[in-house]
This record gives C-alpha cells, structure tokens and sequence, in this order.
C-alpha cells in the first residue's frame, strides 16, 4: 500500500503547524488590513465584510463535506470489524458438524487464521508496506489451506451440504478480509486535506485584514476561529487514520474471537 507524506505525518503535527501557519497569516492579514485603512471606506469594507463571509460559508461547507467522508469511513471499518469477526465465529462453530479428521484440520488452521487476524488487528504506525502485504498473503495462504480441507471434506462426507455451507461462509469471510483490507487503505484525498488547509488559511487571513480595516486586530475573533478550525480539523483527519491517533477502530470483536478459540484450544487440550 503506497501513502503519501501527508498521511504518514502525524496529525497533530500538520495541526501545530496550521496553528502557526494561521497565526502568522493573521498577523500579515491585519498589517495589510492597517495600511490600506486610509483607503478603505464603508463601501469598502463591507464589501471585504461580504467576501468574508462568503468565505467563511465555503470553508464550513468543505469542512462538512470532509468530516462526512471521514465519519462514514470509520463507522464503515468499525462495522467490518464486527462482520469479519461473527463470520469467523460462524465458521467455528458449524465446523463441528464436520467428521472429526476434518473438523481436528479445520479448526487447527482456522485458530491459526484467527491469531493472524488478531495480528493485523493491532496494526500500529510502524508497521511498513512489505509487513502488511506479508501478512495479507499468510492470511490468504491460511484461508487457501482452510478452503482445500473443506472440499475434501465435500467430497468424502455424505451428505456433503454441511461442508458446502463452510465453504459459503469462508468464501464470505475471504471476502469481508478484502473489504477490510480496502476500507483501511480508503481515506480522504490528498487534494482535498489540502484545499481544507488552504481554505482555513485563506479565512484567517481575510479576517486580519478585515480586522486591519476596521483599525483593529481583531485577536479575540482570530482565536476563536483558529482553535475551532484547527480542532475540527484535528478531529477530521485523525478519523482518516484508524491505527494511530486519538479516535481509533476497536478490534476488540477480533481480539476476543481469537481469546475464545484458545480457550476452546485449552479445555480440549
């Protein structure tokens, strides 16, 4: 999976850095705003008064706009945590139906399965891109294996329909793995972060310059605008980020999946 800079960065990094960034823009804002001063009449500045507002309109829209995306992301990768992890459950338990050469086999590669799901489950940011497809392929080789025991066992076992039923639900399990596979690596485009960044600067620098009309700062409004906008900002993008950060996706589904099957593991060992 290839990242750009802007992801890997941490998000409190690119906050600090919009705060400063915000601050100075305000500042170069509101010294223009005091030189043109003797130039601007009322007309004047409440056309800028407009165009402000106006501004200010654009940016809520896209930081709206931005947060949905991220929202929607998260709920999106919270949910398949649950999925992948009552489809694993499922598969566990009517493996039991299985003739018990086949059940012993399955229920060995399926533990295995599990623990390396668990695995991917504690992602952290260290993790690189050559780990992650190496463990997305020792998934793949597991279910592969898992996926040869059960036609086997169709084709031995009479009837065959409960070995037919596993291989629905591993195939539906294989498939929610791609989903959260896929899900982890969707975020919110570069361009997009990017133009929100631009527009928050642009905001807080039409509003220096207007304060600088008025023969004023204006530091008490810049403050409020720059804290709101860097913590909605914060809180957007750390949504983007499911493995690090402040808000990340529980895996506890999964995690206390693979605690179930050891106990199981133990009390038949």
């Amino acid at each position: 999976m290839r990242t750009s800079w802007l992801y890997e960065l941490d998000t409190l990094w690119i906050v600090v850095g919009l705060l400063v960034a915000m601050a100075l823009a305000g500042e170069i804002g509101s010294s223009v705003g005091n030189r043109w001063q003797p130039r601007a009449d009322a007309i004047r500045r409440e056309h800028i008064g407009s165009i402000l507002g106006s501004l200010l309109g654009l940016l809520a829209l896209l930081l709206g706009f931005t947060f949905a995306m991220t929202a929607a992301r998260y709920d999106t990768r919270r949910q398949l945590v649950v999925n992948e992890a009552n489809a694993l459950w499922g598969l566990f338990e009517q493996s039991d139906l299985l003739s018990e050469a086949s059940r012993a086999e399955f229920k060995q590669l399926l533990g295995k399965y599990v623990a390396q799901r668990a695995t991917v489950a504690r992602l952290l940011r260290d993790r690189t891109d050559s780990e992650l497809a190496e463990d997305e392929a020792r998934s793949e080789s597991i279910q592969e294996q898992m996926w040869s025991v059960l036609k086997g066992a169709a084709e031995d076992q009479k009837p065959a329909a409960v070995a037919a039923s596993l291989l629905d639900r591993l195939i539906d399990a294989a498939a929610l793995r791609r989903e959260r596979h896929f899900a982890w690596e969707s975020r919110v485009p570069d361009s997009i972060v990017w133009l929100l960044l631009f527009g928050a600067l642009t905001v807080i620098t039409v509003l220096g310059f207007f304060g600088g009309l008025g023969n004023h700062r204006g530091l008490p409004a810049r403050i409020a605008v720059t804290l709101l906008l860097c913590g909605t900002i914060y809180v957007t993008l750390d949504l983007d980020k499911p493995h690090q950060g402040l808000i990340t996706v529980s895996q506890s589904p999964m995690l206390h999946l693979e605690e179930r099957l050891n106990r199981d593991t133990e009390s038949k060992g």
